[in-house]
Parts: C-alpha cells; structure tokens; sequence
C-alpha cells in the first residue's frame, strides 16, 4: 500500500459520520473469546435500568472494542498491508465504532431518568435552603 491509500483508508476511519447506517458486528473477538454483540446490545437495552454488574460488564465490553479498534487503527498506520486488506480493516472499524457508539448510549441515563435526577437535586437545594433559614 502506497502512502495515497493509507493516507485515504485513514481520512475514511477518522472522517465523522461514517457510522450511520451501519449495524452492530454480530460477534467480536477479544483475546480468543468471541462475544456476540447484537446479543448482548438487545439484552442490556431491554432493561429499565442497568444493575452495577451489568454496569461493569459494559464497561469492561467498551474498553475491549476501543483497544480492539486502536490495534486496527495502529496496523493501517504501520502501513504493513495491502490496501485491498486496509480496506476491510477500515470497514471493521467502521463497525467497531457503530458499536461502541450504541454501547455507550446505553451507558448514558435515559430523558426520563435525568429529569428525574434532576427533580431531585432541585429537591435537596430547596431543603438546603430551608434549613440554611432554620426551617425543617
């Protein structure tokens, strides 16, 4: 691969926007275990709330995806391939992202559960002030 190309398939995996319309890679594999990531997406989603385990489990899956797409980066970067397989390194990138992207939505509290929070903390200013005035 000449510099051209890398500098191309580079400018593809940084570019933003990129993941729209891509799905979710059915299964990744880490380290020689393969997780299906479709299955454990639905799983996580369909729940109300994520307990601390499930919490754990995400971050442990978030972690594993961005070095997964680092390592994938660093080879492209390295140039130590052909394009034709930098461009199926770009393309599994590009799925990597789409899913870290949807994991992290999942991470993130949902409308209902930050209004809530909100309504709480507006609660607890509004007893400090009460008792800052000696009120109970």
């Amino acid at each position: 691969m000449n510099e051209r190309q890398r500098e191309e398939l580079l400018e593809k995996v940084h570019r933003t926007g990129t993941t729209v319309g891509r799905s979710i890679p059915e299964t990744v594999e880490f380290d020689g275990d393969r997780i299906p990531l479709c299955e454990v997406f639905f799983e996580l989603a369909g729940r109300d709330s994520l307990s601390g385990e499930d919490e754990k489990r995400l971050n442990e899956l978030l972690c594993n995806l961005r070095r997964e797409r680092l390592r994938l980066v660093q080879r492209i970067e390295r140039g130590d391939i052909d394009h034709t397989r930098g461009k199926e390194i770009v393309r599994i990138i590009l799925e990597l992202d789409r899913a870290i992207n949807a994991f992290e939505s999942l991470a993130e509290p949902g409308l209902e559960e930050q209004i809530r929070r909100q309504q709480i903390a507006s609660a607890q200013e509004l007893v400090d002030l009460m008792r800052s005035f000696g009120l109970r």
